[in-house]
This record gives C-alpha cells, structure tokens and sequence, in this order.
C-alpha cells in the first residue's frame, strides 16, 4: 500500500500518462515514500513487522519490589517496629524495535542463550509491557532471543501534510519527465527550467516533528 498512487498523480497534474510514464511514476512514488521514511526514521503506513533482539548484559543490581509496585519505605523504623525484609528484583530489560511508533503486539517469544534452551511464549503484562518505542521484558538474561511480531508505523493517511508533500514531489519530477516527451512528439523541444526533483528544504522543516529521535 501506498500513500500517493498513479491515480493520485494523475488527478493532480491533470495529465494523461503513457505506459512507460506510468512505470516511472510507480518507481517515483515508491522512492520518494521511502525517502520520506528514511528521513523520519520510521514507516508512514501501519504495516506488520517481525524483528529479533538479543537482550544485552547489564551491571545493575536488584531494586526493592516497592520501587515498582507501592510507595512504602520497609526500612522506616520511626514507629518503633523493626524494618520489614526487603524483596528485590531485576528492572525489566527494554527491547528496543526497529520500527515505532508501536500500534500492537501480536506475540513475543524468547529463548535462551543455551543449545538446550527452550522457546518461550511471553505474556503481556505478565512478562512484558508495550511501549510506543519497543517492549519492556522481565526475567530476561544476557543473550536472551527475543522475537517480537508486531506493527508500527505513523497513521500517513490521516497526516494529510505527508501526502501532499509527496504529490508536489512527485508532480515536479513527472513534469520534467512530461515536458520533454511532449515537446519530442510537437517537434518542438521547450527551453523550460528543469524542476527540481526530491523533497525540498522547507518541506523536510514542516515534517520534522514527526522525526524519530533513536534511542538505540
């Protein structure tokens, strides 16, 4: 699926394509989606993605279960009573995936680093915790594999900026390709200026804010 289409373009510029025009236009749109995407850091369409994730070693040491769950210090002792045991636990390893923002999971399974280690299907807010970036894990070791099936991406077609940024694109581009071949069929080539072609400056500016700023 595609933001922009050859229908698109063609009601725009108000043209009739050739053949051959068509294929590029295809090739066009293709690449400037990507370029688009490429700039932002992430898809401009939801779509379905599998990614697989070692978790990596880490040096912190167990927290009080209360630093997550409740907000009582064990350790006061004003009240005259002796401090109640402490029960310490890992912070959740933060697997980090490669497309966001994240819309849903669909399953997440882990296995171990070990050669008779076993596959692992992971429970939601039992095991882990959706983010918009990744997924937080619990009770994972260094060299854990994590395989997350989900989807992500920015809602495009509701961005109406995303898609007419890559119609004026698009349409530049098209126009060159467009005024040379009819000026070859008139016989009569047209000193015009060539547009320029790919997304401009100030365009990129306007859509900066939906830039990925990575954390991994």
């Amino acid at each position: 699926m595609a933001l922009v289409t050859k229908a698109d373009i063609v009601k725009y510029m108000d043209i009739t394509l050739t053949p051959l025009q068509e294929d590029s236009a295809d090739t066009i749109l293709a690449g400037l989606q990507s370029e688009m995407e490429t700039y932002l850091g992430r898809p401009v369409e939801v779509n379905t993605y599998t990614d697989e994730v070692h978790v990596m070693g880490s040096d912190h040491v167990g927290v009080p279960m209360g630093s997550f769950f409740y907000n009582h210090d064990s350790s006061d002792t004003s009240s005259g009573a002796w401090p109640t045991i402490q029960t310490f636990t890992d912070p959740p390893e933060t697997v980090y995936l490669r497309n966001s923002p994240v819309v849903t999971v669909t399953s997440v399974t882990r296995r171990g680093a070990s050669a008779s280690a076993t596959t692992d299907t992971l429970t939601e807010y039992t095991n882990y915790i959706v983010r918009r970036y990744g997924i937080d894990v619990y009770g994972s070791v260094a060299n854990d594999k994590v395989t997350v099936t989900y989807t992500a991406g920015l809602t495009g077609a509701n961005i109406p900026m995303f898609k007419l940024m890559i119609l004026r694109a698009a349409a530049r581009e098209m126009q060159n390709m467009h005024d040379d071949v009819v000026g070859i069929k008139d016989l009569d080539p047209r000193e015009t200026t060539l547009a320029e072609i790919g997304f401009m400056e100030k365009e990129l500016l306007a859509i900066k804010r939906y830039r990925r700023v990575r954390v991994s």
